[in-house]
């Protein structure tokens, strides 16, 4: 999604292509920098830690889409969200990718160096999202900014 600064417009997407694309290069980079440097810190098979890492990405995946259809509704309307999921955690999408899906990828893959990356893309949303946070400012205004005090970017409250 591009930020216009000129015309003060975003689409739906915020800032999430660029978090998405971004994230998968780390995640290959950790993946190939494991199993080239590091080819000992992969968990061995057990179909438990496989399912229990299926279903964390079952559920942020989940999250994402409910999310994702929360957020296009209320775009499309003009309105800001702040009922369901949006009460607890200000990006739910961004917070599913980083709480649920990154770490059910390290229990199905096995590859242990990947837990680093939910804090990179910790660290990289929280940089990125300061585009969405203006833009919202800037088209809500007092009602955003109050939202903004109540409400977590990313743990959920």
């Amino acid at each position: 999604m591009t930020l216009k600064l000129t015309s003060g417009k975003m689409s739906g997407w915020g800032v999430g292509p660029r978090f998405a694309v971004i994230s998968l290069v780390i995640g290959l980079i950790v993946i190939l920098i494991n199993a080239r440097f590091f080819p000992t810190l992969i968990l061995r098979y057990n179909p438990l830690t496989f399912l229990c890492g299926a279903f964390l990405i079952l559920l942020g995946i989940g999250v994402c889409l409910d999310a994702a259809v929360q957020v296009h509704k209320a775009f499309d309307q003009g309105r800001l969200v702040t009922s369901g999921i949006y009460a607890h955690v200000r990006n739910p999408v961004y917070a599913a990718w980083i709480l649920l899906v990154a770490p059910g990828l390290v229990l199905v893959t096995g590859f242990l160096l990947l837990i680093a990356v939910p804090f990179f893309m910790y660290a990289l949303i929280r940089i990125l999202i300061v585009k969405e946070d203006v833009y919202l400012e800037k088209r809500f205004g007092s009602e955003y900014l109050d939202y903004k005090k109540r409400v977590n970017s990313i743990i959920p409250t």
